[in-house]
């Protein structure tokens, strides 16, 4: 496809955004059939809290891609049930960190395995290598528009 083709279902932003819509539907699927009430948003903004606890609200807002008002709403609602906690933080009392709760880590603990499942059915058929090729293209296209 040249690159001035006014065909736009192989533009690569939006394969990469109908692409990134599905999988968050599959993971949604995949989360109500296990019997989770968590979204797959949810999850993500679990997972991220589980590799980086201790992050302030702004590190969150900006690894989500949301506004200050959707991440609000959500860390509201994870700490709500019990899934974190915002602790204020010593060196600056106007800002506070945010952590897993105990009941937050044996969430994420139990529901990780939903998530690797849902990449599993994703990448179904696509050998290792194309795979390992597609992370490191959308990681460099990441970097060119975050540069």
């Amino acid at each position: 496809m040249s690159s001035t083709s006014k065909d736009t279902k192989d533009f690569f932003g939006r394969l990469v955004g109908t692409t990134g819509r599905a999988m968050k539907r599959r993971l949604d699927h995949n989360l109500v059939q296990a019997g989770s009430d968590l979204s797959a948003d949810y999850m993500m903004l679990l997972g991220f809290l589980s590799e980086h606890e201790g992050v302030n609200q702004q590190e969150v807002t900006d690894h989500m891609f949301r506004d200050k008002t959707a991440t609000t709403r959500w860390l509201d609602a994870l700490e709500a049930r019990n899934l974190v906690a915002r602790v204020p933080d010593k060196a600056d009392r106007r800002q506070k960190l945010i952590f897993l709760t105990k009941q937050g880590r044996q969430t994420v603990g139990e529901l990780v395995e939903i998530v690797h499942k849902t990449e599993r059915e994703a990448l179904q058929g696509i050998d290792s290598q194309n795979v390992k090729t597609c992370r490191k293209v959308l990681r460099l296209v990441r970097a060119n528009l975050e540069g």
